[in-house]
């Protein structure tokens, strides 16, 4: 049989087999090319110190932050020669034994693993490939790209997702019905299920418009801010409490209703930024700018009698800085509190810089005070008669104190030369035999001439002021607020290895060095606030519209362009679409910053209206719907399913924010240094809810609400077992049934229309036979 095989006719079947057996053995012991990020890792955490970004420090005018620098020709010499290792003379300081000549030096302290030197070695035979990263690079704005199935197309946003499924051999969905399309509209917009009335108008509505009729109903209904504020207070890290320890109240909801009240009215995203960061610096700032700085509030705080207050502060502006930099930037400057970023080019330098900014700014607090007038923190309305009144008595004490300072001082500070001339005087008097009657008729002759004043003073201004005192007192303390306000400003001294008691060298205020070209003059007379967020919502920044188009993309299709949405740094994802990606945020800026602009583009776009059904062979190639071909089903959030079925109940209280409906502090008398650990009823909007950080509303707690210690742009989706179980022993769902079956009970006369009305108010749509 060995014999009939190797024949003539089966010998080249046989030899192609093992020749594709023994190339696939090849191709899968031959290791994949070195990722440039972990060769910018390795330059970042070795080299940078000494040939980074920083000139003052820069050593041999070689910098490795840079492909320019990195190639660059330095006397005959190249650091880096792609292809030839023997000519590199990066490989040839790492590899030697010569002390003087040894790369990185043994001072520095830092010393190359050989598993480091492996990869320098093999990325440099592989022709070192140099890769700026993506997104520190200003977007540029693509033409939108031909497609084969023009006809599809309905906005250039549909080109550019439609060329990359005809790229990638994929078929998209069929549109999604009437019927689910406007729910999706409505939960996406509003957080919140479509009326009957108005799915059925939808449905039966035939015009070419309709659609776009729908969306810009639901843009300027207040629904609209009140849900979508609620994504932003989770990149505020917004919260009623105070986190650590007791998880005491503070009165944060002037910022809550600010920012819903932002999204409702369309304010541009760039003043958005603006008045977060700087509200109080503008120019004749209103209360409303003033209340938008309660961001720089937001954080995590403790009032716990053993800590040590500056450790505490410092927390707090490393909070305000790595916030900046998450929120609005998408990055991650946390590794650049200890030293320079091991992935991403920002240096520690950088960092202080910033840190210096937020440093430079004054928090005021009320602490742990129970007087009714926490004068420490930002006035929540100008008052002009208190004003005016605190104007009148400081212009009189001060008139007073002008006169008992000029009057007084010869008597409350005599000199020593006076003192011992008056003590010579008397000593030659007694020697002398002189009386003193002289003196002791004049002191008497000075108290006749002015005792009628102070017993006037006494009998009348001091009543006076006691009763002046007694009114002001019974007036209700003043709102306050969490708001900032501009401190002296200074430079901040560098952390060593991040630790403020090991203070290093002043950095001067500055913005991040890779993307800002210049440093910025800040001047004496201000933090810098203004300018840095000047500086990020500047048009050719190139993270700021890219990040905020990536949050509204994940919002509408449950996954952003950029997978991690919070991290636009070396670590974060590549974006699936980067066209697009950079497309959209040229937009946004020409759109003059308008969210609302923003929404609609992508909701009128065809791949926002597929359906969510599974086609097989798509399935096998792109499993994770990346390429986006249908629409992804998803769960609605904890806000979403609360709020929908206290409407569809017919439970639902509209009125807008405002405090929480509880007995005021000052009128209560507890302490804000008390724990607040209460669920009181509401069935308000979940946004109007207490936000507690350690005690969560169970609700919220239960199905995925936000972490507000920290930055959240992304929501984790679950189903547990204790979800079910709270729905089922909770009084609360069986109070909503009640509800809504009365409500049922009297939308129809008949058993048949009830059960339709139930499904309508739901589901949107009708009862199938079965059901």
């Amino acid at each position: 049989m060995l014999l009939v095989c190797l024949s003539k006719r089966c010998f080249p079947a046989l030899f192609l087999t093992l020749l594709c057996c023994a190339l696939n053995q090849v191709q899968a012991q031959t290791p994949e090319k070195v990722s440039p990020a972990k060769i910018r890792s390795i330059l970042s955490e070795n080299c940078f110190q000494c040939h980074g970004p920083d000139a003052k420090k820069r050593a041999a005018d070689l910098r490795f932050d840079t492909r320019e620098g990195a190639f660059a020709n330095l006397d005959g010499h190249k650091a880096i020669v792609p292809g030839n290792v023997k000519q590199s003379e990066l490989i040839t300081r790492i590899t030697t034994t010569d002390a003087d000549l040894k790369m990185p030096p043994e001072e520095s302290g830092k010393k190359l693993t050989a598993e480091e030197i492996a990869l320098l070695n093999r990325w440099i035979q592989e022709g070192a490939e140099w890769q700026d990263h993506w997104s520190f690079v200003t977007p540029k704005k693509a033409p939108a790209p031909a497609v084969k199935q023009t006809n599809w197309v309905l906005n250039p946003i549909d080109q550019f997702i439609l060329s990359r499924l005809e790229k990638e051999g994929l078929k998209p969905s069929p549109e999604a019905d009437r019927r689910t399309l406007i729910r999706r509209v409505t939960f996406d917009l509003t957080g919140l299920p479509p009326k009957p009335a108005d799915v059925e108008s939808f449905v039966n509505d035939k015009s070419p418009n309709a659609y776009e009729r729908v969306i810009d109903r639901l843009l300027e209904s207040p629904q609209y801010g009140e849900h979508m504020a609620r994504y932003w207070l989770d990149v505020a890290r917004y919260g009623d409490t105070h986190g650590l320890h007791l998880d005491n109240f503070r009165e944060m909801w002037p910022y809550r209703d600010w920012v819903i009240k932002a999204f409702n009215s369309n304010m541009h995203y760039d003043q958005f930024v603006i008045e977060q960061l700087a509200g109080d610096l503008l120019p004749n700032a209103t209360m409303d700018q003033q209340i938008a700085t309660g961001f720089n509030r937001c954080h995590v705080t403790t009032n716990e009698g053993g800590s040590i207050a500056e450790e505490v502060y410092v927390r707090n502006v490393i909070d305000r800085v790595e916030t900046t930099g998450q929120a609005f930037m998408g990055l991650t400057l946390g590794c650049a509190v200890c030293h320079d970023h091991k992935f991403d080019p920002m240096l520690a330098t950088d960092y202080y810089g910033l840190y210096g900014i937020f440093e430079s700014t004054l928090y005021p607090t009320m602490g742990a005070s129970n007087e009714p007038s926490p004068t420490q923190l930002v006035a929540a309305e100008n008052n002009p008669d208190s004003q005016q009144k605190i104007d009148e008595y400081w212009d009189l004490l001060s008139h007073y104190q002008h006169q008992i300072r000029n009057h007084f001082r010869p008597w409350l500070k005599p000199t020593l030369d006076e003192y011992k001339q008056v003590a010579a005087q008397i000593k030659q008097a007694k020697k002398e035999g002189h009386s003193i009657e002289k003196l002791e008729a004049r002191r008497q002759k000075l108290l006749a001439s002015h005792k009628g004043k102070f017993r006037e003073l006494m009998e009348h201004g001091l009543p006076w002021l006691k009763q002046e005192k007694a009114r002001l007192v019974k007036q209700p303390p003043a709102e306050m607020l969490y708001a900032v306000i501009d401190g002296k400003p200074h430079h901040a001294k560098l952390h060593r290895r991040g630790n403020p008691s090991n203070p290093g060298d002043v950095v001067p205020r500055q913005f991040i060095s890779v993307i800002s070209k210049t440093k910025p003059d800040l001047g004496q007379k201000r933090s810098g606030r203004e300018e840095l967020a000047n500086w990020i919502t500047a048009a050719d920044h190139p993270l700021t519209a890219r990040v905020m188009v990536n949050r509204l993309w994940y919002h509408h299709f449950g996954q952003g362009l950029v997978k991690t949405v919070d991290n636009f740094g070396v670590l974060g994802a590549a974006p699936s679409h980067p066209e697009l990606l950079d497309y959209l945020a040229n937009q946004l800026i020409e759109q003059q910053w308008s969210l609302k602009a923003l929404h609609r583009q992508m909701m009128l776009s065809r791949v926002y209206r597929l359906d969510s059904n599974d086609i097989k062979e798509n399935s096998q190639r792109d499993p994770e719907n990346v390429y986006l071909w249908k629409y992804s089903r998803r769960r609605l959030d904890a806000e979403s399913i609360r709020d929908a079925m206290l409407l569809v109940s017919g439970e639902l209280d509209r009125e807008p924010g405002g405090p929480h409906p509880f007995i005021p502090w000052h009128k209560k008398g507890y302490s804000l240094n008390g724990p607040f650990h209460e669920v009181y009823p509401s069935n308000k909007r979940s946004v109007y809810l207490m936000t507690q950080r350690l005690f969560k509303h169970p609700f919220l707690g239960l199905f995925n609400g936000p972490d507000t210690n920290e930055t959240t742009g992304t929501r984790t989706s679950s189903n547990l077992p204790t979800q079910a179980l709270y729905l089922m022993n909770s009084p609360f769902l069986p109070e909503l049934a009640d509800a809504f079956g009365a409500r049922i009970l009297q939308s129809a006369p008949t058993e048949e229309k009830q059960i339709q009305a139930a499904f309508q108010l739901a589901f949107s749509r009708n009862p199938t036979p079965e059901e």
